[in-house]
């Protein structure tokens, strides 16, 4: 069997002057262990206890199990103003945050987070039995975020947290971000992820999101690190029609802009399902841009070969040719085949190139059949 890889859950990027609380404050915070939050203590406990054996029956009794009490937030004593050798923010503190206090930001910037990595980050949690960093968060200041964190950098953790069993979290907390400042926000969050990249359509949303706030997008390319063609180019993304936006969404991290851009340049030839099905298959065969553009490429000519082929395969029944003066030259034909469109029917085709001297009387004859068919 293959030994388990334990995957990397982040690590952190400083914003403004974060730094650790003092080793010796970090070190009287408890440790909210993975068996539904028992501390060390009452774990020694419930050993003590499943020692222990009933004289009659002589079964083991059940383990006592003490819940821990979850430390409640508590606000750091300030500290001195910044000097020449210190620049720590009277802020910047770990705390042990109840995983109640803590809430999902709409501009973090990674929309999705896949089941399958919230599951494995659990794991490692369970078998650590110990959280490597601290999240970070900021502190809600409307009246109504009162007591409450908006999580800047680890919300994977705190799902895989919740999913553990665990009470809380250590965190650290950044109150020089104002959580009410989307822009401000976003381009934290976006400093700050540094262990799975935000995808092409993660970026396009919040993108979108913060233009149609009247955020100008000069501010959107600074706060996104992207320039302005590059921008471009994401937000045209969500313009794509919604059978091939509904793929993207679902596999983000594989549709990037790049094959949004080839999957678009095939809509108008082949519709909308069928760039939608190339999406799909794209992802499961994991199709390289350069294979994706060949293969939209191929399916083009193909369709406008079976339109072409269509027309050659009609079988001719009759054909007359139309000879004017003495020489008899062939100036034209009168064609009929079998019509495409409708069974037994008959498709006629009439080419002439006629002497003026002849065409109105030839047009008359023309017109009084076609007047015979109406009757």
């Amino acid at each position: 069997m293959n030994k388990r890889v334990v995957p990397k859950v982040s690590g952190l990027v400083k914003v403004g002057s974060l730094t650790a609380a003092p080793e010796e404050e970090v070190q009287s915070l408890p440790d909210i262990p993975a068996e539904s939050g028992i501390s060390t203590a009452s774990k020694a406990q419930a050993a003590d206890a499943s020692k222990s054996t009933d004289p009659a029956t002589q079964e083991p009794k059940p383990a006592l199990v003490v819940p821990t009490p979850v430390a409640a937030p508590r606000t750091p004593a300030p500290s001195p103003a910044p000097s020449a050798e210190s620049s720590e923010s009277s802020a910047d503190r770990w705390l042990m945050l109840p995983l109640a206090k803590l809430r999902i930001h709409p501009f973090n910037s990674r929309s999705v987070r896949t089941q399958e990595r919230i599951e494995e980050v659990c794991k490692m949690l369970e078998d650590e039995r110990i959280q490597r960093d601290p999240i970070t968060v900021v502190p809600g200041r409307k009246p109504e975020d009162q007591g409450y964190y908006y999580i800047l950098s680890g919300q994977t953790r705190y799902h895989a947290a919740n999913l553990a069993g665990w009470k809380a979290l250590k965190s650290q907390i950044n109150d020089l971000i104002d959580p009410d400042d989307h822009l401000a926000f976003w381009k934290a969050s976006l400093e700050h992820n540094t262990s799975v990249k935000e995808t092409d359509w993660d970026v396009a949303l919040k993108a979108k999101q913060l233009l149609d706030e009247k955020r100008s997008p000069q501010e959107v390319q600074q706060a996104s690190r992207r320039d302005a063609r590059t921008l471009r180019r994401l937000l045209a993304i969500l313009d794509l029609p919604e059978p091939v936006l509904a793929v993207v969404r679902e596999h983000s991290t594989k549709l990037t802009a790049v094959f949004c851009e080839a999957l678009n340049s095939g809509i108008e030839e082949l519709g909308e399902e069928a760039i939608a099905a190339i999406a799909r298959l794209t992802v499961e065969k994991d199709l390289s841009q350069r294979s994706l553009i060949e293969h939209i490429e191929r399916e083009i000519r193909r369709k406008k070969n079976q339109a072409a082929g269509s027309g050659r395969r009609a079988k001719r029944e009759f054909m007359l040719p139309i000879t004017v003066g003495d020489n008899k030259k062939e100036t034209g034909a009168l064609k009929i085949m079998q019509s495409p469109k409708a069974e037994g029917n008959r498709l006629i085709t009439l080419t002439a190139d006629l002497p003026e001297s002849v065409v109105e009387a030839f047009k008359a004859d023309i017109v009084a059949a076609i007047e015979k068919l109406g009757k």
